[in-house]
């Protein structure tokens, strides 16, 4: 994946080469040198044999799914401010952009790609009101959503010295400011937000799990250090949850993806004209999306 993001760009520019690969080569010059030029064909075969396959086949996949399912800009602006949101800060978020080779635009093409790729894989569900409450009944815990601050130390004799604070009507927040070792959360008073109970470490969420909304629980430690744990909100009612049960349920019901690209590929009537990637279609598909 991170191949991709780093050549996709270029391997756009040049895709429209693909056609005239066979008939003669496009001599446009790239790069001049005292050594000799690179042509337009000569990156272009550059990129062809090292990440040509899997670039030509997700820009094909893209294609077939922009011709039947549309995805609109809110719905990936939505997506996008979800998923940076799930990130402590702007500047980690901005981090893992730059660990995975990618720019915002990038990014955000990628989101496009995950909606429509969603969108195939559930078209022609159907969901009913009892097929959620069934859902829920079975699967509650799972899709319980806590909401909760923590102060993280070290140690269990700061976690204890912390707690007693408390007691004493110290100030939750402005202890997490002081004292919390979890950057991502010290300076909002150590708060954490919405969560489901399989995002975090499992001593810790199994704490939380047990608070009382406004209790704040001992030292409960965890491989990141002790933390003290204020339990700031619960959504566990079928009402409260209703749109998460949904959208649980509809993805716990997708249609694989290699079985949807196969008759998307099927459907689409495929013609390769640059001889070199005349078999890429012949096999099963492969989804491996951007």
């Amino acid at each position: 994946m991170k191949k991709i993001a780093i050549i996709l760009a270029a391997f756009l520019g040049l895709s429209g080469l693909a056609a005239c690969s066979n008939n003669g080569g496009n001599n446009a010059v790239v790069v001049e040198t005292k050594s000799g030029n690179i042509t337009q064909q000569d990156l272009y075969n550059e990129l062809k044999k090292s990440s040509g396959d899997q670039v030509l086949q997700n820009l094909v996949y893209e294609k077939i799914l922009e011709d039947k399912y549309n995805v609109s800009k809110k719905a990936i602006d939505q997506k996008y401010n979800d998923i940076k949101k799930s990130f402590p800060d702007k500047n980690q978020f901005k981090a893992y952009l730059a660990q995975n080779n990618l720019t915002d635009q990038q990014f955000r093409r990628q989101i496009k790609d995950y909606l429509m790729m969603q969108k195939a894989q559930r078209e022609g569900i159907k969901v009913t009101d009892k097929d959620l409450h069934n859902y829920y009944d079975k699967n509650q815990k799972q899709l319980t959503e806590l909401k909760a601050s923590h102060i993280l130390v070290k140690d269990e004799k700061t976690a204890k010295s912390i707690q007693n604070q408390l007691k004493e009507g110290a100030d939750f927040a402005q202890l997490a400011k002081k004292k919390s070792t979890d950057t991502g959360s010290k300076d909002k008073g150590g708060e954490l937000g919405w969560f489901k109970q399989s995002t975090m470490t499992p001593a810790f969420s199994n704490a939380a799990m047990k608070l009382k909304v406004g209790q704040i629980s001992g030292p409960v430690k965890s491989e990141n250090g002790y933390h003290i744990i204020k339990l700031e909100g619960k959504k566990e009612s079928y009402d409260q949850l209703k749109s998460s049960v949904r959208e649980a349920y509809l993805a716990s019901k997708e249609k694989p993806q290699d079985e949807v690209m196969q008759k998307l590929i099927k459907d689409a009537k495929i013609e390769v004209k640059d001889k070199d990637f005349k078999d890429l279609f012949n096999t099963s598909a492969s989804t491996t999306q951007k």
